[in-house]
């Protein structure tokens, strides 16, 4: 299958996890998202053009969330079956709405399914967890030097969350990593074979790439009691340790640090749990599946709607990925007057001065 592929490009990005996968499972993909470091890419040109641009004609299209300020217009006008993978739809609320441009909509969170699925109207909604990408998330064999490992995001906006408070207990009382710095992708997988416990803690209920690439690493994860299909994923108890709260937390790991060979056993099985069906190789065979099925239509909602309809669903997204220039160029098209672009853009304006 032939693949054009859009997100924001970066080496630990999910697009990029699942590029990598879809090459190496013998697919053909062409990047068209935004244009990144030595990487060449088309920014927000018009979807329609950049497909019909294209040498070979593309089988789907899929973009990848989170996409940085890359959302291009004419989504609903493509000629090939869309898709988009969306990850945060714990957070915020304008993802159904982008979800609309979609003829597929893939979220990585199981409690959201139902919710999409009434919000679009139809029933190509699929859940698709996040995974562990089998080349960067390895047990190297090394020594388990770190009681606790952790490497995720602590920037400001998460300095007064649950997940910093939580790691500031863990590193006052156990030897970890340096959860402050940053790490490229080997070095993540690294940290994890170096970890006897990697603790994890979600924003809002969500299952995140943490729990798979720690276990993928031989490591034992250790996550707070979410939701969203956790105990389909991972056998909890057995492949995948919970606590319930800060206390509980230190005491696991208290517990599972002084029980080498029940910490061993468990972090083994989750090993192969999630070698064998928590890979995004995995991921990219459900997804292709999915979009190649018999019956498969292009049902996005807005493949029909107004031209007043698309131009508040595009300002929604724009506004919440920060894309000021594309509102105004929008606007600019539909023949609003400098006063109505301002007003337009402000919202987004506010959101980005406040971020």
């Amino acid at each position: 299958m032939h693949v054009a592929l859009g997100y924001c490009w970066y080496e630990a990005s999910l697009g990029y996890h699942l590029e990598r996968a879809m090459r190496e499972l013998g697919h053909t993909v062409t990047y068209v998202g935004v244009a990144a470091g030595q990487r060449a890419g088309f920014d927000n040109c018009p979807l329609p053009e950049v497909l019909s641009a294209l040498a070979e004609p593309p089988d789907l299209y899929l973009w990848v969330d989170p996409a940085g300020r890359y959302f291009p217009r004419g989504i609903e006008m493509a000629s090939v079956p869309t898709a988009g993978y969306f990850v945060d739809v714990h957070l915020g609320t304008w993802r159904p709405e982008a979800a609309r441009f979609f003829d597929a909509v893939f979220v990585a969170q199981k409690d959201y399914v139902e919710t999409f699925r009434k919000a679009l109207g139809h029933d190509q909604v699929y859940w698709l967890p996040l995974a562990a990408a089998a080349d960067v998330h390895y047990d190297r064999h090394l020594p388990r030097i770190f009681d606790v490992g952790f490497v995720g995001n602590l920037a400001l906006a998460h300095r007064g969350t649950a997940r910093a408070r939580r790691l500031r207990l863990v590193a006052e009382r156990f030897h970890t990593n340096d959860f402050y710095r940053a790490y490229t992708p080997q070095q993540v997988g690294g940290i994890y074979s170096q970890s006897r416990v990697v603790v994890n803690t979600s924003i809002a209920g969500d299952v995140t790439m943490r729990v798979f690439e720690a276990t993928a690493c031989g490591a034992l994860a250790l996550t707070d009691s979410t939701r969203n299909g956790l105990g389909e994923l991972l056998e909890i108890g057995r492949e995948v340790v919970v606590y319930q709260d800060d206390a509980d937390m230190l005491a696991r790991i208290e517990y599972y640090l002084a029980h080498e060979a029940e910490r061993a056993a468990i972090a083994q099985a989750g090993q192969r749990r999630t070698l064998a069906q928590h890979t995004y190789h995995q991921r990219v065979a459900d997804l292709l599946a999915a979009t190649s099925a018999p019956g498969f239509r292009r049902c996005a909602s807005l493949r029909n709607a107004t031209p007043l309809e698309l131009q508040n669903a595009r300002r929604t997204v724009y506004t919440h990925l920060h894309m000021l220039d594309a509102i105004l160029d929008d606007l600019r098209d539909s023949g609003a007057n400098p006063i109505q672009r301002f007003w337009a853009i402000l919202p987004g304006l506010v959101r980005r001065l406040l971020r």
